[in-house]
């Protein structure tokens, strides 16, 4: 999943970049992390989406209803107007969906074919078909999920 980041950047040299990770900011939870130099910025935030993300799923929280705005709304929200920076950060939430199962699924050979080359030339994306799948189901699965079902 694709979050989005904001950065508060330092005033001086004795003041840390200040993070905030908006889509795990609801309910009860807040997603919060600092680093000293911009190098660490990147490992910080991360460290701090996969421990706000353990500790979701320890409560019950339903992962799948997470939803990132985008920077876009973010930017454009008060309450988050003293970050001027804004990141986006690729983490992995699907070891915290729950065991893999293996299913069969039939589809035309014209869309696997499809899938397969999607796969091929984003490989750094997609690890493999199933992947692709798994993904696509979490778009649908979110881009509908206001609706009765």
């Amino acid at each position: 999943m694709i979050f989005t980041v904001g950065v508060e950047t330092p005033e001086n040299e004795n003041q840390a970049y200040g993070m905030i990770v908006p889509a795990l900011c609801q309910l009860d939870y807040g997603c919060f992390s600092g680093a000293d130099d911009v190098d660490d910025l990147l490992p910080m935030v991360t460290e701090a989406i996969t421990m706000m993300l353990e500790a979701m799923v320890e409560d019950g929280f339903d992962l799948t209803t997470l939803k990132d705005k985008g920077v876009t709304h973010y930017k454009a929200d008060p309450e988050y107007a003293y970050f001027d920076t804004w990141l986006l950060v690729d983490v992995d939430i699907s070891e915290y969906l729950g065991k893999k199962q293996r299913i069969n699924v039939s589809l035309p050979e014209y869309l696997l074919t499809r899938i397969d080359r999607r796969v091929a030339a984003m490989g750094n994306y997609y690890k493999d078909r199933s992947h692709f799948l798994a993904n696509a189901a979490h778009r649908e699965l979110h881009a509908h999920s206001d609706k009765e079902m």
